[in-house]
């Protein structure tokens, strides 16, 4: 990958730092509007029915959000096609994006919630799975820590269902969801940040 290529790519992981971002605000937004929402007693969904502007906040900041994933997702898709674990990563966040956009449209009073529930079982699995994409080809790179990041917090979710009250374990997946997304954006700008100085680049190269 060129000079060129490496910068773009580096510029889209930045994308998804600020779609982790604009979820956090998002979520503390909804909270200092709604006081009323309880850890083990809400889901983050309920936000969307508030009767504060909690509501709104929960319907803006999720169509950011996806709107700053699904461009992080194309960025990681189209930057190293040769690699199909960050090619299923990319298509699948992006397609997690979309899905995550009609989560915030159709709030779960809409239509009995069915829609809304749809969207958000969708998103949560094409997420899940674009995590594991990105893992397992992380992984065959070598990257054993990053890897094993993901690893571990695909556990923490997946057992946290057994200990916890269904909303209890949304709230956990969620932040789960929002570190391994840090540490995936993080990984895309770092790879592909060049080095200023030439000689560290040529000596990063002899390591190799």
């Amino acid at each position: 990958m060129n000079a060129d290529a490496k910068k773009h790519a580096a510029a889209f992981g930045w994308f998804g730092i600020c779609a982790g971002v604009a979820f956090c605000f998002m979520w503390l937004a909804c909270y200092g509007a709604d006081s009323s929402w309880e850890w083990g007693t809400n889901a983050l969904s309920d936000f969307g029915v508030s009767d504060t502007d909690a509501a709104t906040y929960f319907e803006w900041g999720c169509v950011i959000s996806a709107i700053l994933l699904a461009f992080f997702g194309l960025g990681e898709a189209l930057n190293d096609k040769r690699k199909s674990g960050y090619l299923a990563e990319g298509i699948l966040l992006a397609l997690a994006g979309i899905c995550l956009i009609f989560v915030g449209f159709y709030d779960s009073d809409y239509e009995g919630g069915d829609i809304h529930e749809f969207f958000a079982v969708l998103a949560a699995t094409l997420f899940a799975f674009a995590a594991a994409s990105w893992a397992a080809q992380t992984w065959y790179d070598g990257k054993v820590i990053v890897a094993g990041a993901a690893v571990v917090l695909f556990c923490v979710s997946l057992f946290s269902a057994f200990g916890f009250a269904e909303e209890e374990w949304e709230v956990i997946s969620i932040v789960a969801g929002l570190v391994w997304l840090f540490i995936a954006a993080s990984y895309t700008i770092g790879v592909n940040v060049q080095p200023k100085n030439p000689v560290s680049a040529i000596g990063k190269e002899a390591v190799e």
